[in-house]
């Protein structure tokens, strides 16, 4: 299917999605000062929200997938509006932080059935065919929607509360959400998707199936690597620009806002090169990303604290565009792997492993910069596991090679 043979009226709502998902919660948390002083909160109460957040999108991935797959891609993206819209409304009639903490868990519920249901939709919708750049844009969609929120919601709390800017933010979602479910080009893709589903199958069989193929092994692996670089340099990059590479506090925020513009870019441009050049296949670019990340990692370890600020901030640049902007071509190779009929639970299985690194590993990089009074080890702990997510993708490549020779 060629580009412009592709249905964009159709593809334009996924894109919506994931761009209103982004400004809500990308907005909010650039209200939590706000928030913090509303609520007398400690640096420490205010991490809880993040917590909350990922741990109901890490627990329910898998189930939240699985559920896509039966509901279609209409109904999905139409529910999962509806929970998260729901629940970002309600923050801003909470009596006490601890009760927004409650609707945050239900946010990231919604927010889990948001994710399966895109990746669903843009596959869906593209044939398979271009869906890597497609899905690079697509996965874009999140970044750009933060960085609007983050600019936007800030000042509508100047002029009227915080409260009255994350309500008209959940109102958003959820007037996008009642007009998905009338989305009569996404029903029409729904309807196809039902008459090509054949024998079913287990929920159990089915992420069986998945992980007895080697080629999506290689994929959480390296999802889990990738996000485990993503999520260190949200949380540690602009610390470490500031008090080891000796930035003033201007700066090193500037370093992860280059960052994050890197991972924009990058998620369709890796993309565009697997759909333009044959043999750069979509499993190639991430074991070629994870080259570049391992490079990347260890000049942090060892010489980022002797480069000059510019140059510090074209690595940060560099490093979200190839560490961040990995969802195109990750997420079309999961299409491609699972199908149009399995993506949800392939969805669902890939983003437990994403999560978990996002919640598990950015305390880990932490405690060891604390131990060792300097962020050299850290920078190598994070470079193991796209290593170890290159180890792997040349093990497969051998296996594969030898099987070929043998037949």
């Amino acid at each position: 299917m060629e580009l412009k043979k592709l249905p964009w009226r159709a593809i334009a709502v996924p894109m919506a999605v994931n761009v209103v998902m982004g400004f809500a919660i990308g907005g909010f948390a650039a209200l939590l000062p706000l928030v913090r002083e509303d609520f007398d909160l400690s640096r420490t109460e205010v991490g809880f929200y993040t917590t909350c957040l990922f741990l109901a999108s890490f627990g329910s991935a898998l189930l939240a997938g699985y559920l896509i797959d039966r509901l279609g891609i209409r109904k999905g993206l139409g529910l999962g509006g509806v929970v998260m819209g729901s629940f970002i409304a309600l923050y801003g009639v909470v009596p006490s932080y601890y009760v927004l903490l409650i609707f945050a868990f239900g946010a990231g519920l919604g927010q889990s059935l948001l994710t399966p249901a895109g990746n669903k939709a843009i596959i869906s919708l593209t044939g398979g065919v271009a869906s890597n750049m497609i899905m690079g844009f697509f996965r874009s969609g999140v970044g750009v929607g933060s960085l609007i929120g983050a600019a936007l919601l800030p000042w509508i709390a100047l002029h009227l509360g915080w409260r009255a800017a994350i309500i008209g933010a959940g109102l958003i979602c959820l007037i996008l959400a009642i007009n998905i479910f009338r989305n009569k080009s996404l029903a029409s893709h729904d309807q196809v998707g039902e008459e090509e589903q054949g024998e079913k199958v287990s929920f159990k069989e089915e992420v069986k199936d998945l992980l007895t193929i080697p080629d999506f092994r290689f994929l959480v692996l390296t999802g889990f690597a990738f996000a485990a670089v993503l999520a260190t340099l949200i949380g540690y990059l602009p610390l470490w620009l500031n008090e080891a590479g000796g930035l003033s506090v201007y700066h090193a925020g500037l370093g992860l806002g280059l960052a994050q513009a890197g991972g924009v870019a990058g998620r369709p441009f890796w993309g565009f090169l697997s759909d333009r050049f044959k043999l750069l296949r979509q499993d190639l670019i991430m074991a070629v990303q994870a080259v570049l990340m391992v490079i990347t990692l260890i000049t942090f370890a060892f010489a980022g604290t002797r480069l000059i600020m510019e140059a510090l901030l074209a690595l940060s640049f560099f490093i979200g565009f190839v560490g961040m902007g990995f969802g195109g071509v990750y997420f079309g190779f999961l299409g491609s792997l699972a199908g149009t009929i399995k993506t949800g639970v392939a969805t669902g299985l890939a983003l437990t492993f994403l999560r978990l690194a996002v919640v598990a590993i950015p305390p880990i990089f932490g405690s060891v910069a604390d131990y060792f009074e300097t962020y050299t080890w850290s920078w190598l702990f994070i470079a193991i596991f796209p290593a170890l997510s290159l180890s792997y993708y040349i093990k497969v490549r051998v296996n594969k090679a030898k099987n070929e020779v043998h037949a």
